[in-house]
């Protein structure tokens, strides 16, 4: 049984089926084995209507129709609760549409989410637009679900207590089943090539308390994911059936800009292949200076924030228009003063949290272990607390509407 795909399309790389076999089973996916649960707080509509409009006309002309959230709409032609028909003559007819505020929109070219698409977020207001160019009358998956918008600062743990302790918007542990607790959003990643299965993929659909998804953990480094780009690329291509926002694989430092190297080499061939990157996470521990320090713990602490702001802002320009997450970061763990990780904090934090650096939608701070984020109590150390304390702003400044035109 194969994906129906457009056939004016050459595949260039081999495409999994939508879901195994056993995913099409007419029931909702059972979440044995993974943790409960439980919605955060989303932007709510201030919009009468909660349902996206799609339409077979330029600027929201007639005829239209109107889509439920929380689903997948496509031309594939199963329909599990998860997954339901793209409305009839809908298919390749579609112009423009009318996005409710607080939601997501993925559009994307072929019916398993593959091929030229397009991500649209509205956070401050409804977004009317008329599809880019190259996706009109050129649609055959919709993944249409609400939207959270929480502040850039979050936290990296494996544990739930420490994610608590902390209580920030969203949170992730490198892994892919973690609940969400009320107000406090997760978000899965894949880690590795070997969670990118069409099984994960249905349990990702299930859950209605995510609309983020990490991809690899340093894929160009042999002790964590390890690996090669044309892997990475093959596997990066499965999960955007799920039509969550996606982030592109995660570097050690100094691998995300230049041509070659990995990120380098991995963006190049994403971009020849039309495969949606919608933010990019990196990572910074002031490798290869981690004995400089100047005459006081505050002077050394701005030459790790210097070098620090001038990696993001490379990052930024290698990759412009693409928004960065700060997934790992901090002031080197070989550094022991625990004053000079405090005013590197403070420093970043203020400017992450400028309107400048509006393309950095999140961040989170790696307390490793000579500087713990919590007791053995699961209590905040003083350092953890202080990072707590620190001020943050929105993920989102804005509605993302991609290259589409706006309707005035």
């Amino acid at each position: 049984m194969n994906v129906k795909m457009k056939n004016h399309k050459a595949i260039k790389y081999p495409i999994l089926l939508f879901f195994t076999v056993i995913g099409f089973i007419a029931c909702k996916k059972s979440t044995t084995g993974a943790s409960q649960v439980t919605p955060p707080v989303v932007v709510t509509p201030k919009d009468t209507s909660s349902l996206l409009s799609i339409s077979q006309a330029l600027n929201l002309g007639s005829p239209k129709i109107s889509l439920n959230p929380d689903t997948i709409y496509s031309s594939f032609p199963f329909n599990d609760g998860l997954f339901r028909p793209l409305p009839g003559g809908f298919e390749d007819k579609i112009m423009s549409f009318h996005l409710p505020k607080g939601y997501m929109a993925v559009f994307a070219e072929n019916s398993n989410g593959t091929g030229q698409s397009a991500c649209f977020v509205a956070v401050d207001s409804a977004i009317n637009a008329n599809l880019p160019f190259r996706l009109r009358n050129n649609i055959s998956y919709i993944r249409y679900i609400p939207i959270n918008n929480p502040n850039k600062n979050g936290i990296a743990d494996l544990h739930d207590a420490v994610v608590n302790a902390f209580g920030f918007q969203w949170f992730y542990g490198w892994s892919l089943n973690r609940s969400s607790f009320t107000g406090q959003q997760f978000v899965p990643m894949t880690w590795g090539k070997g969670s990118c299965t069409d099984t994960n993929i249905k349990y990702l659909i299930d859950r209605n308390d995510i609309d983020h998804l990490l991809s690899f953990n340093e894929p160009d480094n042999t002790t964590q994911s390890n690996v090669p780009v044309d892997t990475a690329i093959a596997r990066y291509t499965i999960m955007q059936k799920t039509g969550l926002r996606l982030g592109s694989p995660a570097t050690t430092q100094y691998q995300a800009v230049g041509q070659y190297t990995w990120l380098g080499q991995f963006m190049a061939k994403a971009a020849s292949l039309n495969l949606r990157i919608d933010f990019i996470p990196i990572h910074w521990y002031d490798w290869g200076n981690q004995t400089d320090s100047s005459s006081t713990d505050s002077l050394t602490a701005v030459g790790v924030f210097n070098r620090f702001t001038k990696y993001v802002q490379s990052v930024h320009a290698a990759y412009p228009g693409i928004p960065i997450w700060i997934t790992e970061f901090n002031a080197n763990v070989n550094r022991t003063s625990t004053p000079v990780h405090e005013y590197f904090m403070k420093f970043a934090t203020d400017w992450l949290n400028n309107s400048a650096q509006s393309y950095v939608e999140r961040y989170s701070y790696f307390f490793e272990a000579n500087h713990p984020a919590t007791n053995t109590d699961n209590t905040l150390t003083n350092i953890g607390q202080f990072w707590k304390n620190l001020s943050s702003v929105k993920s989102f400044s804005g509605n993302i509407i991609s290259d589409a035109v706006t309707i005035k």
